[in-house]
């Protein structure tokens, strides 16, 4: 693992959740941060031993928290190697001037050496606004292009542009939460002065759901300074604020609250301080998370510099069988590519399944892209997202389609690779600990006993998740032994849920209804894992101590699988 020259070497798929834990992200002390980096694969305080870093592919997937490449920096590490990058974990870096290297690269990218030059994106920006530097300009020739790329070449004003080159693309939307904004705040606050203001306050969305249920399950009293810094942004900048509606419990959370809301339209930029940004894909955008460096910079500029990337696609046909789920169809996917097989691309997905699912199910799909390594999860806007954009937004969608040279990719148009997969005989999937690609069909799993399952989140706690659950729990209990949480992902589902009659039918069952919020899914809330403990999960990440002690087990799989394993006490998807 190390030699002589200081250099500490590492795997493949090294995730911001081993660089820097989830629950240490209530204190963004550079000091402090350092002595907890890698602290669950060499120990706290062992990473100060060493000067670099030299690791296999997908260094950084996982999170957006830029706490990651922080911590590393401020341990010492002069620079990291690796084979490949997980794309927000290399912004984020580039950024904040931590040293990268991509073993084997020799292509050069005239923008993010611009930025360097400079000692990271702040000090660009400043002599940018200053006009001391400019945006190097793209020489891109005329070529058939994507969706994608076509939605970038409008958002940075080329005519053109290639997988690979950097570019500035106007931003529609920017989201933050509670366990960012306020560091976002900062950031913006110490380089654009303490008057700045947003470049425009209407189409920025800030949003309580991370922490503020971490004081249920352990004392921080970092977080809710956190919360009331990001609120007092809010209401001092005049955006768009998503407060909690009672103590501890979110309007909703983001990813599931912003489509509700009719914030996402087809053809939209949109950049958020959250991995799971990608999620929006699934109405037509291009959606991607970045750090709190980018954030600061689109609060002040309205634009991010972005590496233009290449799309796979993803052909899905078939008749889905009775009681297959998106969760299970995005889980077959990621175990066949793996959690660095899509690392800085797009996923589109297309085919007669696509035009099967329902708006929730393909939130699902866009959702967990991220856990393939890819920016954004896309799907082409058709009926489906017009009904749902035009029941949500005052904007038309036919307006807003018109607004964009996005809709149709060019017939020559060139990806990177094309997958067909025919469904029609898909099983439920799970994902074994401690990787989301680490994916079996649930017959070829030995039997794993369960103490804890967990039905909410972004990715599984949609109203078509809830009422996947309430199919299975109707007229049955959760077993002795077992703790069933359900977490409806915003207000308006939780009404609906309890209008349809899923609440009570999980109450009934024995589960537990909490409050809306992102909660156990970030280990910041009730239905954690304790120690030794083994549960399975709706959710979309099952890294070591991701949703608990990093002692504990965590498997993932659909709602209702998850539903069926409370009732058996073992992960199955057998009622029989």
């Amino acid at each position: 693992m190390t030699d002589a020259n200081k250099i500490l070497y590492l795997g493949n798929d090294i995730n911001t959740d081993d660089i820097i834990p989830a629950k240490r992200g209530t204190n963004d002390d550079p000091d402090h941060l350092k002595q907890y980096a890698l602290e669950h694969i060499i120990g706290v305080g062992e990473l100060l031993k060493y000067d670099e870093i030299e690791a296999g592919d997908n260094f950084g997937c996982g999170s957006s928290r830029e706490i990651a490449p922080i911590a590393l920096k401020a341990a010492g590490i002069k620079k990291v190697k690796a084979r490949s990058f997980a794309e927000i974990f290399y912004r984020n870096s580039i950024n904040i001037g931590l040293p990268l290297e991509i073993i084997g690269e020799t292509e050069r990218n005239p923008v993010v050496e611009a930025i360097a030059n400079e000692g990271g994106l702040m000090a660009f920006n400043q002599k940018r606004r200053q006009g001391k530097v400019k945006i190097p300009p793209s020489i891109t020739p005329a070529r058939p292009m994507t969706r994608v790329e076509k939605m970038l070449a409008k958002a940075s004003g080329n005519d053109y542009v290639k997988p690979g080159e950097g570019v500035f693309a106007k931003i529609d939307l920017a989201l933050s939460h509670d366990a960012v904004a306020s560091s976002v705040a900062k950031v913006f606050y110490d380089n654009y002065g303490k008057t700045a203001q947003l470049w425009d306050p209407q189409r920025v969305v800030l949003v309580a759901d991370h922490f503020i249920q971490i004081n249920d399950i352990r004392l921080d009293n970092k977080a809710p300074v956190m919360y009331e810094q990001m609120v007092k942004f809010a209401q001092a900048q005049g955006c768009h604020l998503f407060d909690v509606v009672s103590p501890g419990e979110a309007a909703g959370i983001c990813h599931v609250l912003l489509p509700e809301q009719g914030f996402i339209r087809p053809g939209m930029i949109i950049a958020g301080t959250d991995s799971h940004t990608c999620t929006y894909g699934a109405l037509g955008a291009f959606s991607t998370g970045v750090g709190t460096t980018d954030m600061a910079n689109i609060f002040a500029m309205g634009d991010m510099w972005i590496r233009v990337p290449p799309t796979l696609v993803f052909e899905l046909s078939g008749t889905l069988p009775p009681q297959i789920s998106a969760k299970d169809i995005i889980l077959f996917i990621l175990g066949k590519l793996g959690c660095g097989g899509a690392t800085s691309k797009v996923m589109e997905f297309r085919g007669s399944i696509i035009e099967q699912l329902p708006l929730d199910e393909r939130l699902t799909l866009a959702n967990m892209a991220i856990e393939c390594g890819a920016m954004c999860g896309l799907i082409a806007a058709d009926e489906v997202t017009n009904d749902y954009v035009t029941s949500r937004t005052p904007i038309g969608f036919e307006d807003a389609c018109a607004k964009r040279a996005f809709g149709i990719a060019d017939p020559d148009a060139e990806y990177e690779a094309i997958y067909q997969f025919d469904l029609s005989h898909l099983e439920p999937q799970v994902a074994r600990p401690p990787k989301p690609d680490q994916v079996v069909n649930i017959t070829q799993l030995e039997e794993v006993p369960i103490t804890k399952a967990f039905i909410g989140s972004c990715t599984g706690g949609k109203l078509y998740d809830l009422a996947q659950a309430a199919a299975v729990l109707k007229d049955r209990q959760v077993a002795q032994g077992v703790d069933l949480f359900v977490v409806p992902a915003s207000m308006e589902v939780r009404q609906k849920a309890e209008e349809l009659g899923y609440l009570a039918i999980f109450e009934e069952s024995g589960a537990q209804i909490l409050k809306s919020g992102c909660g156990a899914c970030i280990n910041s809330g009730k239905g954690v894992l304790d120690k030794e403990e083994t549960g399975i999960y709706a959710t979309n990440r099952n890294f070591k101590g991701r949703s608990g002690d990093p002692t504990a087990k965590n498997y993932l799989a659909s709602p209702r699988t998850v539903a069926i394993s409370a009732v058996k006490g073992k992960i199955t998807a057998n009622l029989d």
